[in-house]
């Protein structure tokens, strides 16, 4: 079975990630433009639709109590969309919260392209074993000149901290994907585990898809 490549419209064959499941955790902007932040859990043993239903009820709840509370209010918390990557069919489920939940941060927000980055640290060196969550929308009073103020900056990496707790004593581990090794796609991905999360500065980044009508 193949896949069509997100960017370039390509086909590939499917990559299956042993015992991973992916998340996607959907917000809207202000403007109506989907923010996404996509995180990966690895599970070991038997695992089936039970396992992945309450998982994504885990992670809609330390999302919305350790990562809402530092985001814009004209961010909207919508659901997890769920999946298992261990097959082209897997199982998969989709947990919408009963209703929207905004952020905490009052008042205006940053242009929706503005986001503040934070890394997953594998203990590994390597690109492809990094992973990054780029926050947004960000709260205007939370930044001045190009920066993210650093209680706001903490309260995102200590989100991801609370996150791998929350899944962890659930049994799922969050983990980084690396789906090439020296330029060559790989038949069947590697995991790394995450062990921690940084920030390397507090400059608020860029990024080009999520500016106003393309979303992320």
């Amino acid at each position: 079975m193949a896949q069509r490549g997100a960017t370039w419209g390509w086909f590939m064959a499917f990559q299956p990630v042993p015992d991973t499941a992916k998340f996607a955790l959907v917000h809207k902007s202000g403007g109506g433009d989907d923010v996404i932040n996509v995180l990966y859990f690895r599970r070991g043993g038997q695992w089936g639709l039970p396992e992945l239903e309450s998982a994504a009820q885990a992670l809609a709840t330390v999302w919305t109590n350790d990562v809402m509370t530092n985001l814009s209010s004209w961010t909207r918390f919508l659901r997890v969309e769920a999946r298992g990557e261990r097959a082209q069919e897997d199982v998969s489920f989709e947990f919408v919260l009963p209703s929207p939940v905004a952020g905490s941060r009052t008042g205006d927000s940053l242009p929706p392209q503005c986001a503040f980055c934070v890394t997953h640290i594998t203990g590994l060196t390597g690109r492809a074993n990094r992973g990054r969550t780029y926050f947004g929308l960000l709260a205007e009073s939370d930044a001045a000149d190009g920066f993210l103020a650093q209680g706001r900056a903490n309260g995102l990496r200590n989100g991801l901290v609370a996150v791998r707790n929350i899944m962890g004593n659930a049994g799922w581990t969050h983990v980084v994907v690396s789906r090439v090794r020296n330029k060559v796609r790989l038949p069947t991905a590697i995991t790394v585990d995450v062990i921690g999360y940084k920030y390397t500065d507090q400059i608020i980044d860029t990024q080009r898809r999520r500016q106003v009508g393309r979303g992320s």
